[in-house]
C-alpha cells in the first residue's frame, strides 16, 4: 500500500516503519484517493512475528490502536462462543426470549471457562509453540479443563463456579 503524507511525501506503509515493536503514526491518504481525499491516520506497527499492523480511521491514532485491541478482545470472545468451542451459530432458535436465555448461558460458560483457565494455569502463562503463539489459547485450555472436571470430579467443576467474583472489580484492565 502506498500512502501519501501530509508533507507530500509518497511512500509504501512498510517504508514507514523500521525495526520490530516500534509503532508510528502517519497522517495522509491513500496514494490511489487522488488529492481531494479527506486525510486518514494511520497507526503502523511491526508485531513479535514480523507482520505489519496497520489501523486506518479518522480518528487520533493511538485512540484507534486502543479501540482496535478492544475490537479483537470481542472477536476473539465471538470466535470462542461459536467455533472454537460453545458453537453458538449452530442454534436454530428464533424465538427472542429463548434466545436471551442461550445468550445468558454462554456468557456463563465462557465466565466458568475463563475460571477455570485461571486456576490451571495461574500463575504462568499457556505455553508457546515453535511457531511463537500460544498452543493452546487461555479458553481452549480452560473449555478443556471444565470438561475434564465434569465428567471426572463434578464437586471440583463446583467449586471453580465458586471462585468467580460475584462483581467486577473497581478498577478493571484490558491487557
Amino acid at each position: 500500500m502506498r500512502v501519501v503524507t501530509e508533507a507530500g511525501h509518497e511512500l509504501r506503509l512498510a517504508a514507514h516503519l523500521g525495526r520490530r515493536g516500534r509503532t508510528r503514526f502517519i497522517r495522509g491518504r491513500f496514494a490511489s484517493a487522488g488529492a481531494e481525499a479527506p486525510p486518514l491516520t494511520f497507526a503502523l506497527k511491526r508485531l513479535r512475528s514480523g507482520d505489519l499492523l496497520v489501523v486506518v480511521c479518522n480518528r487520533p491514532a493511538p485512540a484507534a490502536l486502543n479501540a482496535y485491541r478492544k475490537r479483537w478482545a470481542i472477536e476473539c470472545l465471538f470466535g470462542d462462543a461459536k467455533t472454537r468451542g460453545l458453537n453458538l451459530e449452530d442454534t436454530r432458535l428464533t424465538c427472542p426470549r429463548k434466545l436471551d436465555l442461550l445468550m445468558g448461558l454462554v456468557a456463563l460458560a465462557i465466565a466458568w471457562t475463563a475460571r477455570c483457565a485461571i486456576t490451571h494455569i495461574w500463575p504462568s502463562a499457556p505455553r508457546r509453540g515453535p511457531h511463537g503463539y500460544f498452543s493452546k489459547s487461555w479458553f481452549r485450555t480452560g473449555f478443556d479443563n471444565l470438561r475434564r472436571l465434569l465428567r471426572t470430579d463434578p464437586l471440583k467443576a463446583v467449586q471453580e463456579w465458586h471462585r468467580i467474583p460475584s462483581r467486577a472489580p473497581q478498577n478493571p484492565r484490558v491487557v
